[in-house]
């Protein structure tokens, strides 16, 4: 979801950036007494009952979903914490529905673009084994779930002829594909440039695996010669004219980008930068492949309201983003589709960034969420159209700013509240609810 390895002088500027906007410093209640009850009582009536939370059998439940997709050309499949079995499994379902009813051909992911690249390979082709590279994922995704939904991707291909692609969006680790792809590149374009190449990509190459080379590059005190020595690569690339290579051009581009992007997000660390590539990652590929694609990646990142404010203790303070979700809605316009998943209460797999992670129990959400007007629902588990006909008071709910819950890669169930984000009206961010009761952690590898 986020990298908490926020530098002191990126959480100075982030927090007066957040104090200035005034969100999250008081959280408003979007479920306030006086609203309450016709808000529940148009839940009540408009909600969609979900009757199974597997990814498994048929998915005409889900056929409430198409109202609210209607033409869309890029659907957000948001989730408000990652580690949790029930919110995977349905979102992993609504991805069956929105590939087998309506057409979308690419599922793109909050996931580093090397790793995503070797799993498009696979879903594709066959070419490796899934477990070992699900393994090779960032450690929040090396889930038993993860791998269902990949080796579901690589059946349903096995039968079409209309493929299924796998997309990685992010940069907050390199894999060792991107540099021996782009060493392969520039010897079949251009083999007289190689010795410049590898004079720049020498300094940037990977020292020790993926997560340790993030650590490794923090450690740093100047950032700048590696961003140069990046930045000269992606320029090198970039202007090699056409020729025959193995390796695509536009990949080779897109790999020495990610190095690029590398580099100068974690100088920073701020995450309208790491949004930004993200939608501009999504954005490049559904122009190429002219694929309906959906975007799995954390509410906060999928919400399509213009600011977002997030607080994840103890590493990130009430902090403002342009996110790649308002990108998306910015570029498309309505054909951008946020939806949103949110659960009552339960288990959640979390603690990446404390070491080894470990099960959490979730209390109900805090009355200043509006998770906790959801909750109040008489359907457990369901979908909801927030476009939907409602009264007044309803729309007054809907447009007012709005308080939900967001558990990141860090918790502490003692102070729940405090992990959550805010948007300036519920509407603006999600145009539907997936809404679950109860949670269980997912599975690791």
């Amino acid at each position: 979801m986020l990298n908490g390895r926020l530098s002191r002088r990126s959480l100075i500027n982030l927090t007066g950036a957040a104090v200035a906007a005034g969100v999250l410093a008081e959280p408003v209640r979007a479920g306030a007494a006086s609203t309450d009850e016709p808000v529940v009582a148009w839940l009540n009536r408009q909600a969609v009952p979900l009757p199974r939370l597997d990814a498994g059998g048929p998915v005409h439940d889900l056929r409430s979903l198409s109202t609210v997709v209607g033409t869309a050309q890029v659907v957000g499949l948001g989730e408000s914490a990652h580690g949790t079995r029930e919110q995977f499994t349905l979102k992993h379902r609504a991805v069956r529905f929105l590939v087998e009813c309506l057409g979308f051909r690419t599922l793109s992911w909050e996931e580093n673009w090397g790793s995503g690249v070797a799993i498009d390979r696979y879903v594709v082709g066959g070419e490796g084994d899934p477990r070992e590279l699900v393994a090779a994922t960032s450690s929040l995704w090396r889930s038993e779930e993860m791998l269902d939904l990949v080796r579901w991707m690589r059946e349903y291909n096995l039968s079409h002829e209309d493929k299924v692609r796998f997309l990685g969006t992010d940069l907050t680790q390199l894999r060792q594909l991107l540099f021996d792809e782009i060493v392969a590149y520039v010897r079949d374009i251009a083999p007289n440039r190689i010795d410049d190449l590898e004079r720049d990509l020498d300094p940037i190459r990977l020292t020790g695996d993926a997560q340790r080379h993030v650590g490794w590059y923090l450690q740093q005190p100047d950032k700048q010669p590696y961003i140069d020595h990046a930045r000269a690569v992606y320029d090198l690339v970039l202007g090699l004219p056409p020729g025959p290579s193995r390796i695509g051009r536009e990949y080779a581009v897109q790999h020495a980008r990610t190095i690029l992007g590398f580099y100068e997000y974690y100088a920073v660390q701020l995450l309208d930068q790491r949004d930004r590539f993200m939608a501009d990652t999504l954005t490049w590929w559904q122009r190429r492949t002219r694929h309906r694609v959906v975007y799995w990646a954390a509410n906060v990142h999928t919400a399509a309201s213009p600011l977002v404010t997030y607080s994840l203790p103890p590493f990130v303070p009430p902090t403002q983003a342009v996110v790649a979700g308002s990108h998306l809605r910015q570029r498309y316009g309505r054909r951008y589709v946020s939806v949103g998943t949110m659960f009552h209460t339960g288990e959640v797999l979390t603690g990446w960034e404390n070491g080894s992670p470990s099960v959490f129990q979730v209390p109900p959400p805090s009355g200043i969420m509006v998770d906790h007007v959801l909750g109040r629902a008489k359907h457990p588990d369901f979908v909801l159209d927030l476009h939907a006909d409602a009264p007044l008071p309803v729309r007054r709910w809907l447009n007012q700013p709005a308080t939900m819950r967001l558990i990141g890669s860090a918790y502490n169930s003692g102070n729940d509240s405090a992990y959550a984000m805010s948007v300036e009206s519920w509407i603006s961010a999600f145009d539907a609810i997936l809404h679950l009761d109860t949670t269980t952690p997912v599975r690791l590898l």
